[in-house]
């Protein structure tokens, strides 16, 4: 009995092929892979805290290359939101130039955060900072967080704002404020590889065999 496989020099030529061009269909797929995974954190981003800022220059890419085959998508180091680091690993906060202006002022210590009541502009944290600073005739006063005077003892540190009858907070002094880790930059990079990887390998591939003919 006599058995023969039909086409096996074809098939040599493909494999010899596949062997030479699969580094450059792996960098192409990876960097598709990483480009992929930019777009879903910029809009996981720009959802999740409705930035109104550009979110494409949140994150950075850096390419794969045949010598190297590893691609990177990272965070930028200076981007324009300095608490974004914190909504992906969760922890303290960074002090923020007007939370080193009180503790310049001795409101409250570097242990402590300053937070706000509700959800400041740059222009309010400004405004609170003018507040206190000129003293007469302003509505803003500061409550430190060593604070001895027996009339306002019964307050909590922070910044508060005259009313009519009573004071409101718009600033309070908390120790160790700390973020919730709010995103997971892993897993939403993880979804785009499972989701994508073999599609991309494949268009790939195809182009990598077609360039080697």
């Amino acid at each position: 009995m006599k058995l023969e496989i039909k086409g096996l020099d074809k098939f040599k030529t493909t494999i010899g092929k596949l062997s030479t061009q699969m580094d450059y269909a792996l960098t192409l797929t990876i960097n598709d892979l990483i480009f992929d995974a930019q777009s879903s954190l910029n809009k996981e981003l720009k959802g999740g805290l409705k930035v109104r800022n550009n979110t494409s220059k949140a994150f950075a890419v850096d390419k794969a290359k045949k010598s190297n085959l590893v691609g990177v998508v990272r965070m930028k180091d200076d981007w324009h939101l300095p608490s974004l680091e914190h909504h992906y690993k969760g922890g303290e906060a960074e002090q923020i130039a007007t939370e080193k202006y009180f503790i310049k002022q001795g409101y409250m210590t570097d242990n402590h955060s300053a937070v706000p009541i509700k959800r400041m502009t740059k222009a309010a944290y400004r405004k609170v900072v003018a507040g206190t600073r000129n003293t007469r005739g302003s509505k803003m006063f500061a409550v430190s967080t060593n604070n001895r005077d027996k009339r306002t003892q019964h307050l909590a540190p922070g910044i508060y704002t005259r009313l009519k009858r009573k004071v409101k907070p718009i600033i309070l002094f908390t120790e160790e404020a700390q973020y919730k880790k709010k995103f997971d930059m892993y897993q939403t990079v993880d979804k785009v590889v499972k989701r994508r990887a073999n599609q991309y390998f494949n268009k790939n591939m195809r182009k990598a065999l077609g360039s080697a003919r």
